[in-house]
């Protein structure tokens, strides 16, 4: 996590509308590029070279213990938050923004692994997970966690999202740079599409290209022969994506893996895009039937959606006033923020419960 306006991750925005629309004072502990976002307080972490979660830990630990607070909520990291149950006083809730893997090896490694990992997410107070596909896997996997549990989404604020009336002719995609995004074959689609309506363009809007840089190079050059047709994009501030988001006539969500949930899905429908989805994971949570669906994540699939939405302009409203509707409807950051607020309230009741000690003379 990099809590900061130019470099913030899906994880690092989800915090800080939470931190921002919490009835709880919410103070942010993270590593930070430049300005940080929103928070009561925000306290900087080092960027650690070794031995990351114990040190982390240790300085997070201290912190407790100087701010008593309620709870503390880790995102993502369970390593870190057993770190922290193991340090401080306080409940501790987990918020999960992925699939909670079991382990991969075989045997009584196998076993031990999931012994130790549902022993660690006993010791928290609750976890959350980010769409109803997660905690549907989750409960598959892990039939021995007893604590509380809830979906809390990702959400918006939709006084801040102004979809512009007149559309660009332009198609949206926004992704970190990894294969399961489907970014490769979204830019093969549109070199075969765009040629034929050079009234269109579309941008690419990506981040960590440094990951997989040869997927980087084969992205740009699918995109070369478009010349000014294509913008191929890194790194860009957030509110210039917010900005793409509200002008953009189409965008694509063509994840090809399951998707935890889609941020960049939901942020399409929040600025008035027509959205294009693979439906993987927890896309379909997020567009319900305001989106057109991928039967595959193939350049063939994709190009042929983007030329139906391209040729039939009273679809591509509809869709987008659907989207935006929908994400109104469910997602609004304020219902979502009290809904983790109302969640986190029940947990730390219930762990301070558990954690009192008993009087053996009360019986």
């Amino acid at each position: 996590m990099r809590y900061g306006q130019s470099a913030a991750t899906s994880i690092d925005l989800y915090v800080s509308e939470m931190a921002t629309h919490s009835r709880f004072r919410v103070e942010v502990v993270a590593e930070c590029d430049g300005c940080p976002l929103p928070a009561a307080a925000v306290h900087a972490l080092p960027r650690f070279a070794f031995a990351e979660t114990q040190r982390r830990a240790r300085r997070i630990a201290s912190l407790t213990h100087a701010l008593s607070p309620k709870a503390v909520v880790v995102q993502q990291h369970l390593p870190s938050a057993a770190a922290l149950r193991a340090r401080v006083v306080a409940p501790i809730i987990l918020q999960k923004h992925n699939f909670l893997r079991v382990s991969r090896s075989a045997g009584w490694l196998h076993d031990a692994s999931h012994w130790r990992r549902t022993r660690q997410m006993n010791a928290l107070a609750g976890l959350t997970f980010v769409s109803g596909a997660v905690l549907a896997q989750f409960e598959r996997d892990w039939p021995e966690v007893e604590i509380p549990r809830r979906v809390v989404a990702n959400g918006f604020d939709a006084k801040l999202w102004r979809p512009e009336r007149e559309r660009s002719t332009t198609v949206l995609v926004v992704g970190r740079v990894t294969p399961e995004k489907g970014l490769l074959e979204a830019a093969q689609a549109l070199a075969v599409v765009l040629p034929r309506h050079p009234d269109w363009t579309t941008a690419f809007v990506v981040s960590e290209p440094e990951r997989f840089p040869n997927y980087f190079a084969a992205i740009g050059a699918a995109l070369a022969p478009l010349g000014p047709q294509a913008q191929l994009l890194v790194g860009r501030p957030y509110e210039e994506v917010k900005a793409l988001n509200e002008r953009a006539a189409i965008a694509l969500a063509p994840s090809v893996w399951r998707e935890p949930f889609g941020r960049t899905c939901l942020e399409a429908h929040a600025g008035g895009a027509a959205v294009v989805s693979s439906g993987s994971g927890g896309l379909r949570e997020i567009s319900g039937e305001a989106a057109l669906y991928l039967e595959a994540v193939e350049p063939a699939r994709i190009a042929a959606a983007v030329e139906t939405l391209i040729a039939d302009a009273p679809l591509r409203e509809r869709l987008a006033a659907d989207g935006r509707a929908r994400v109104e409807r469910l997602f609004d950051v304020r219902r979502v923020a009290a809904d983790l607020d109302d969640f986190a309230a029940e947990a730390i009741e219930k762990a301070n419960r558990r954690l009192a000690p008993v009087n053996p003379l009360a019986a």
